[in-house]
């Protein structure tokens, strides 16, 4: 049997937020008080700061499809 390509599919990994915390905070005072309520003014100030300080996501190489069309003239 020969195949014509040969190619993986990356696997899906589920991060987790880092301002998840903030995020929460903010929904509960919105579930308190209401979403137009001054009293969640700080909490959404902490969240838009977290969103603004968040590390620039790097996207890793996967090599293998590489490789495996490199050593697919072997085959």
């Amino acid at each position: 049997m020969r195949l014509k390509y040969l190619r993986t599919k990356p696997r899906k990994v589920v991060e987790a937020s880092p301002c998840i915390a903030e995020m929460g905070a903010m929904i509960q005072c919105w579930t308190a008080s209401g979403v137009d309520d001054a009293k969640c003014m700080q909490a959404s100030k902490m969240l838009a700061d977290c969103m603004k300080n968040l590390p620039a996501r790097v996207k890793k190489v996967n090599t293998v499809n590489y490789h495996l069309a490199r050593l697919q003239k072997q085959l």
